[in-house]
């Protein structure tokens, strides 16, 4: 009687074993059972953010809800980019995981080069112009030092629905003109009250298209999108030597035409 206990004793040891060996061998077939393939829980202790412009990361954490501690693992990224695509300053993201414990962001933000007040249900708001595409975009993390010294405009706004504007065109002209001015006309560029770009067309041979610049003495001064630094010249020319001494009888300085500028006088 104990050899036949002995007997089924080793059978269904000998069966327990075939039995686990076999489970082994089929998850590591089916790729179902792979422990170096599932990370261990992550801690969040670092996130390193990067951006050309004004937003802080002390705004992302908040807009993101990133906090300390969070399971790395677990933060959805994909939600993260298209929370952040959503922000009329930011270009374009980048986001990535770095485990063990790190978030790595990057930020790709506009760059302004105006600025206009826009009426938005009834109220007023600050926008800015990128220099690269004419995007025009609500600020987020400027300060009121930040667009100090940009220049206001004046333009056609056209909008895609109420709260979200189409870029303006030929910006790359518009930025020609105020590198233009900096370099060359500081004077000038610190007496502009307004750029307007209403009458503005940045097609190529738009022979009726004008840039305008509204001087704080009240001038006004109509440019053609082209040749900055003649017309400017020639601006130059006429306040501080022809006219310096009546500018406040000039009610408008027409340099678009090909011939010498023209002058509007106050009556």
């Amino acid at each position: 009687m104990g050899k036949w206990k002995t007997f089924l004793l080793v059978i269904f040891v000998s069966f327990g074993i075939a039995l686990v060996v076999t489970g082994i061998v089929f998850c590591k077939k089916s790729n179902t059972f792979y422990p170096s393939s599932i990370p261990l829980a992550n801690e969040l202790k670092r996130v390193i953010f990067e951006t050309n412009g004004k937003i802080t990361s002390a705004w992302l954490a908040h807009e993101l809800h990133i906090r300390k501690g969070t399971d790395l693992f677990s933060l959805d990224i994909s939600s993260m980019r298209e929370r952040l695509g959503t922000i009329s300053q930011i270009r374009n993201v980048f986001i990535e995981k770095r485990y063990p414990d790190t978030l790595y962001i990057k930020i790709n933000e506009c760059v302004p080069i105006l600025k206009l007040v826009a009426n938005v249900d009834g109220e007023k708001k600050l926008f800015l112009v990128d220099e690269e595409d004419g995007r025009i975009f609500s600020p987020i993390c400027y300060g009121r030092e930040d667009v100090l010294n940009l220049l206001p405009v004046n333009l056609i706004l056209r909008t895609k629905d109420k709260l979200q504007f189409l870029p303006q065109e030929g910006m790359s002209t518009v930025r020609e003109l105020i590198a233009t001015l900096k370099d060359e006309f500081l004077d000038i560029f610190q007496s502009i009250k307004f750029l307007d770009l209403r009458n503005y067309d940045h097609r190529l041979g738009a022979i009726w298209s004008t840039i305008g610049l509204h001087l704080k003495n009240e001038i006004v001064v109509v440019l053609k999108p082209q040749d900055f630094h003649i017309q400017l010249m020639k601006l130059d020319y006429l306040i501080n030597e022809k006219c310096q001494y009546n500018l406040h009888r000039i009610k408008k300085i027409t340099i678009s035409s090909p011939d010498n500028a023209i002058l509007e006088y106050k009556w």
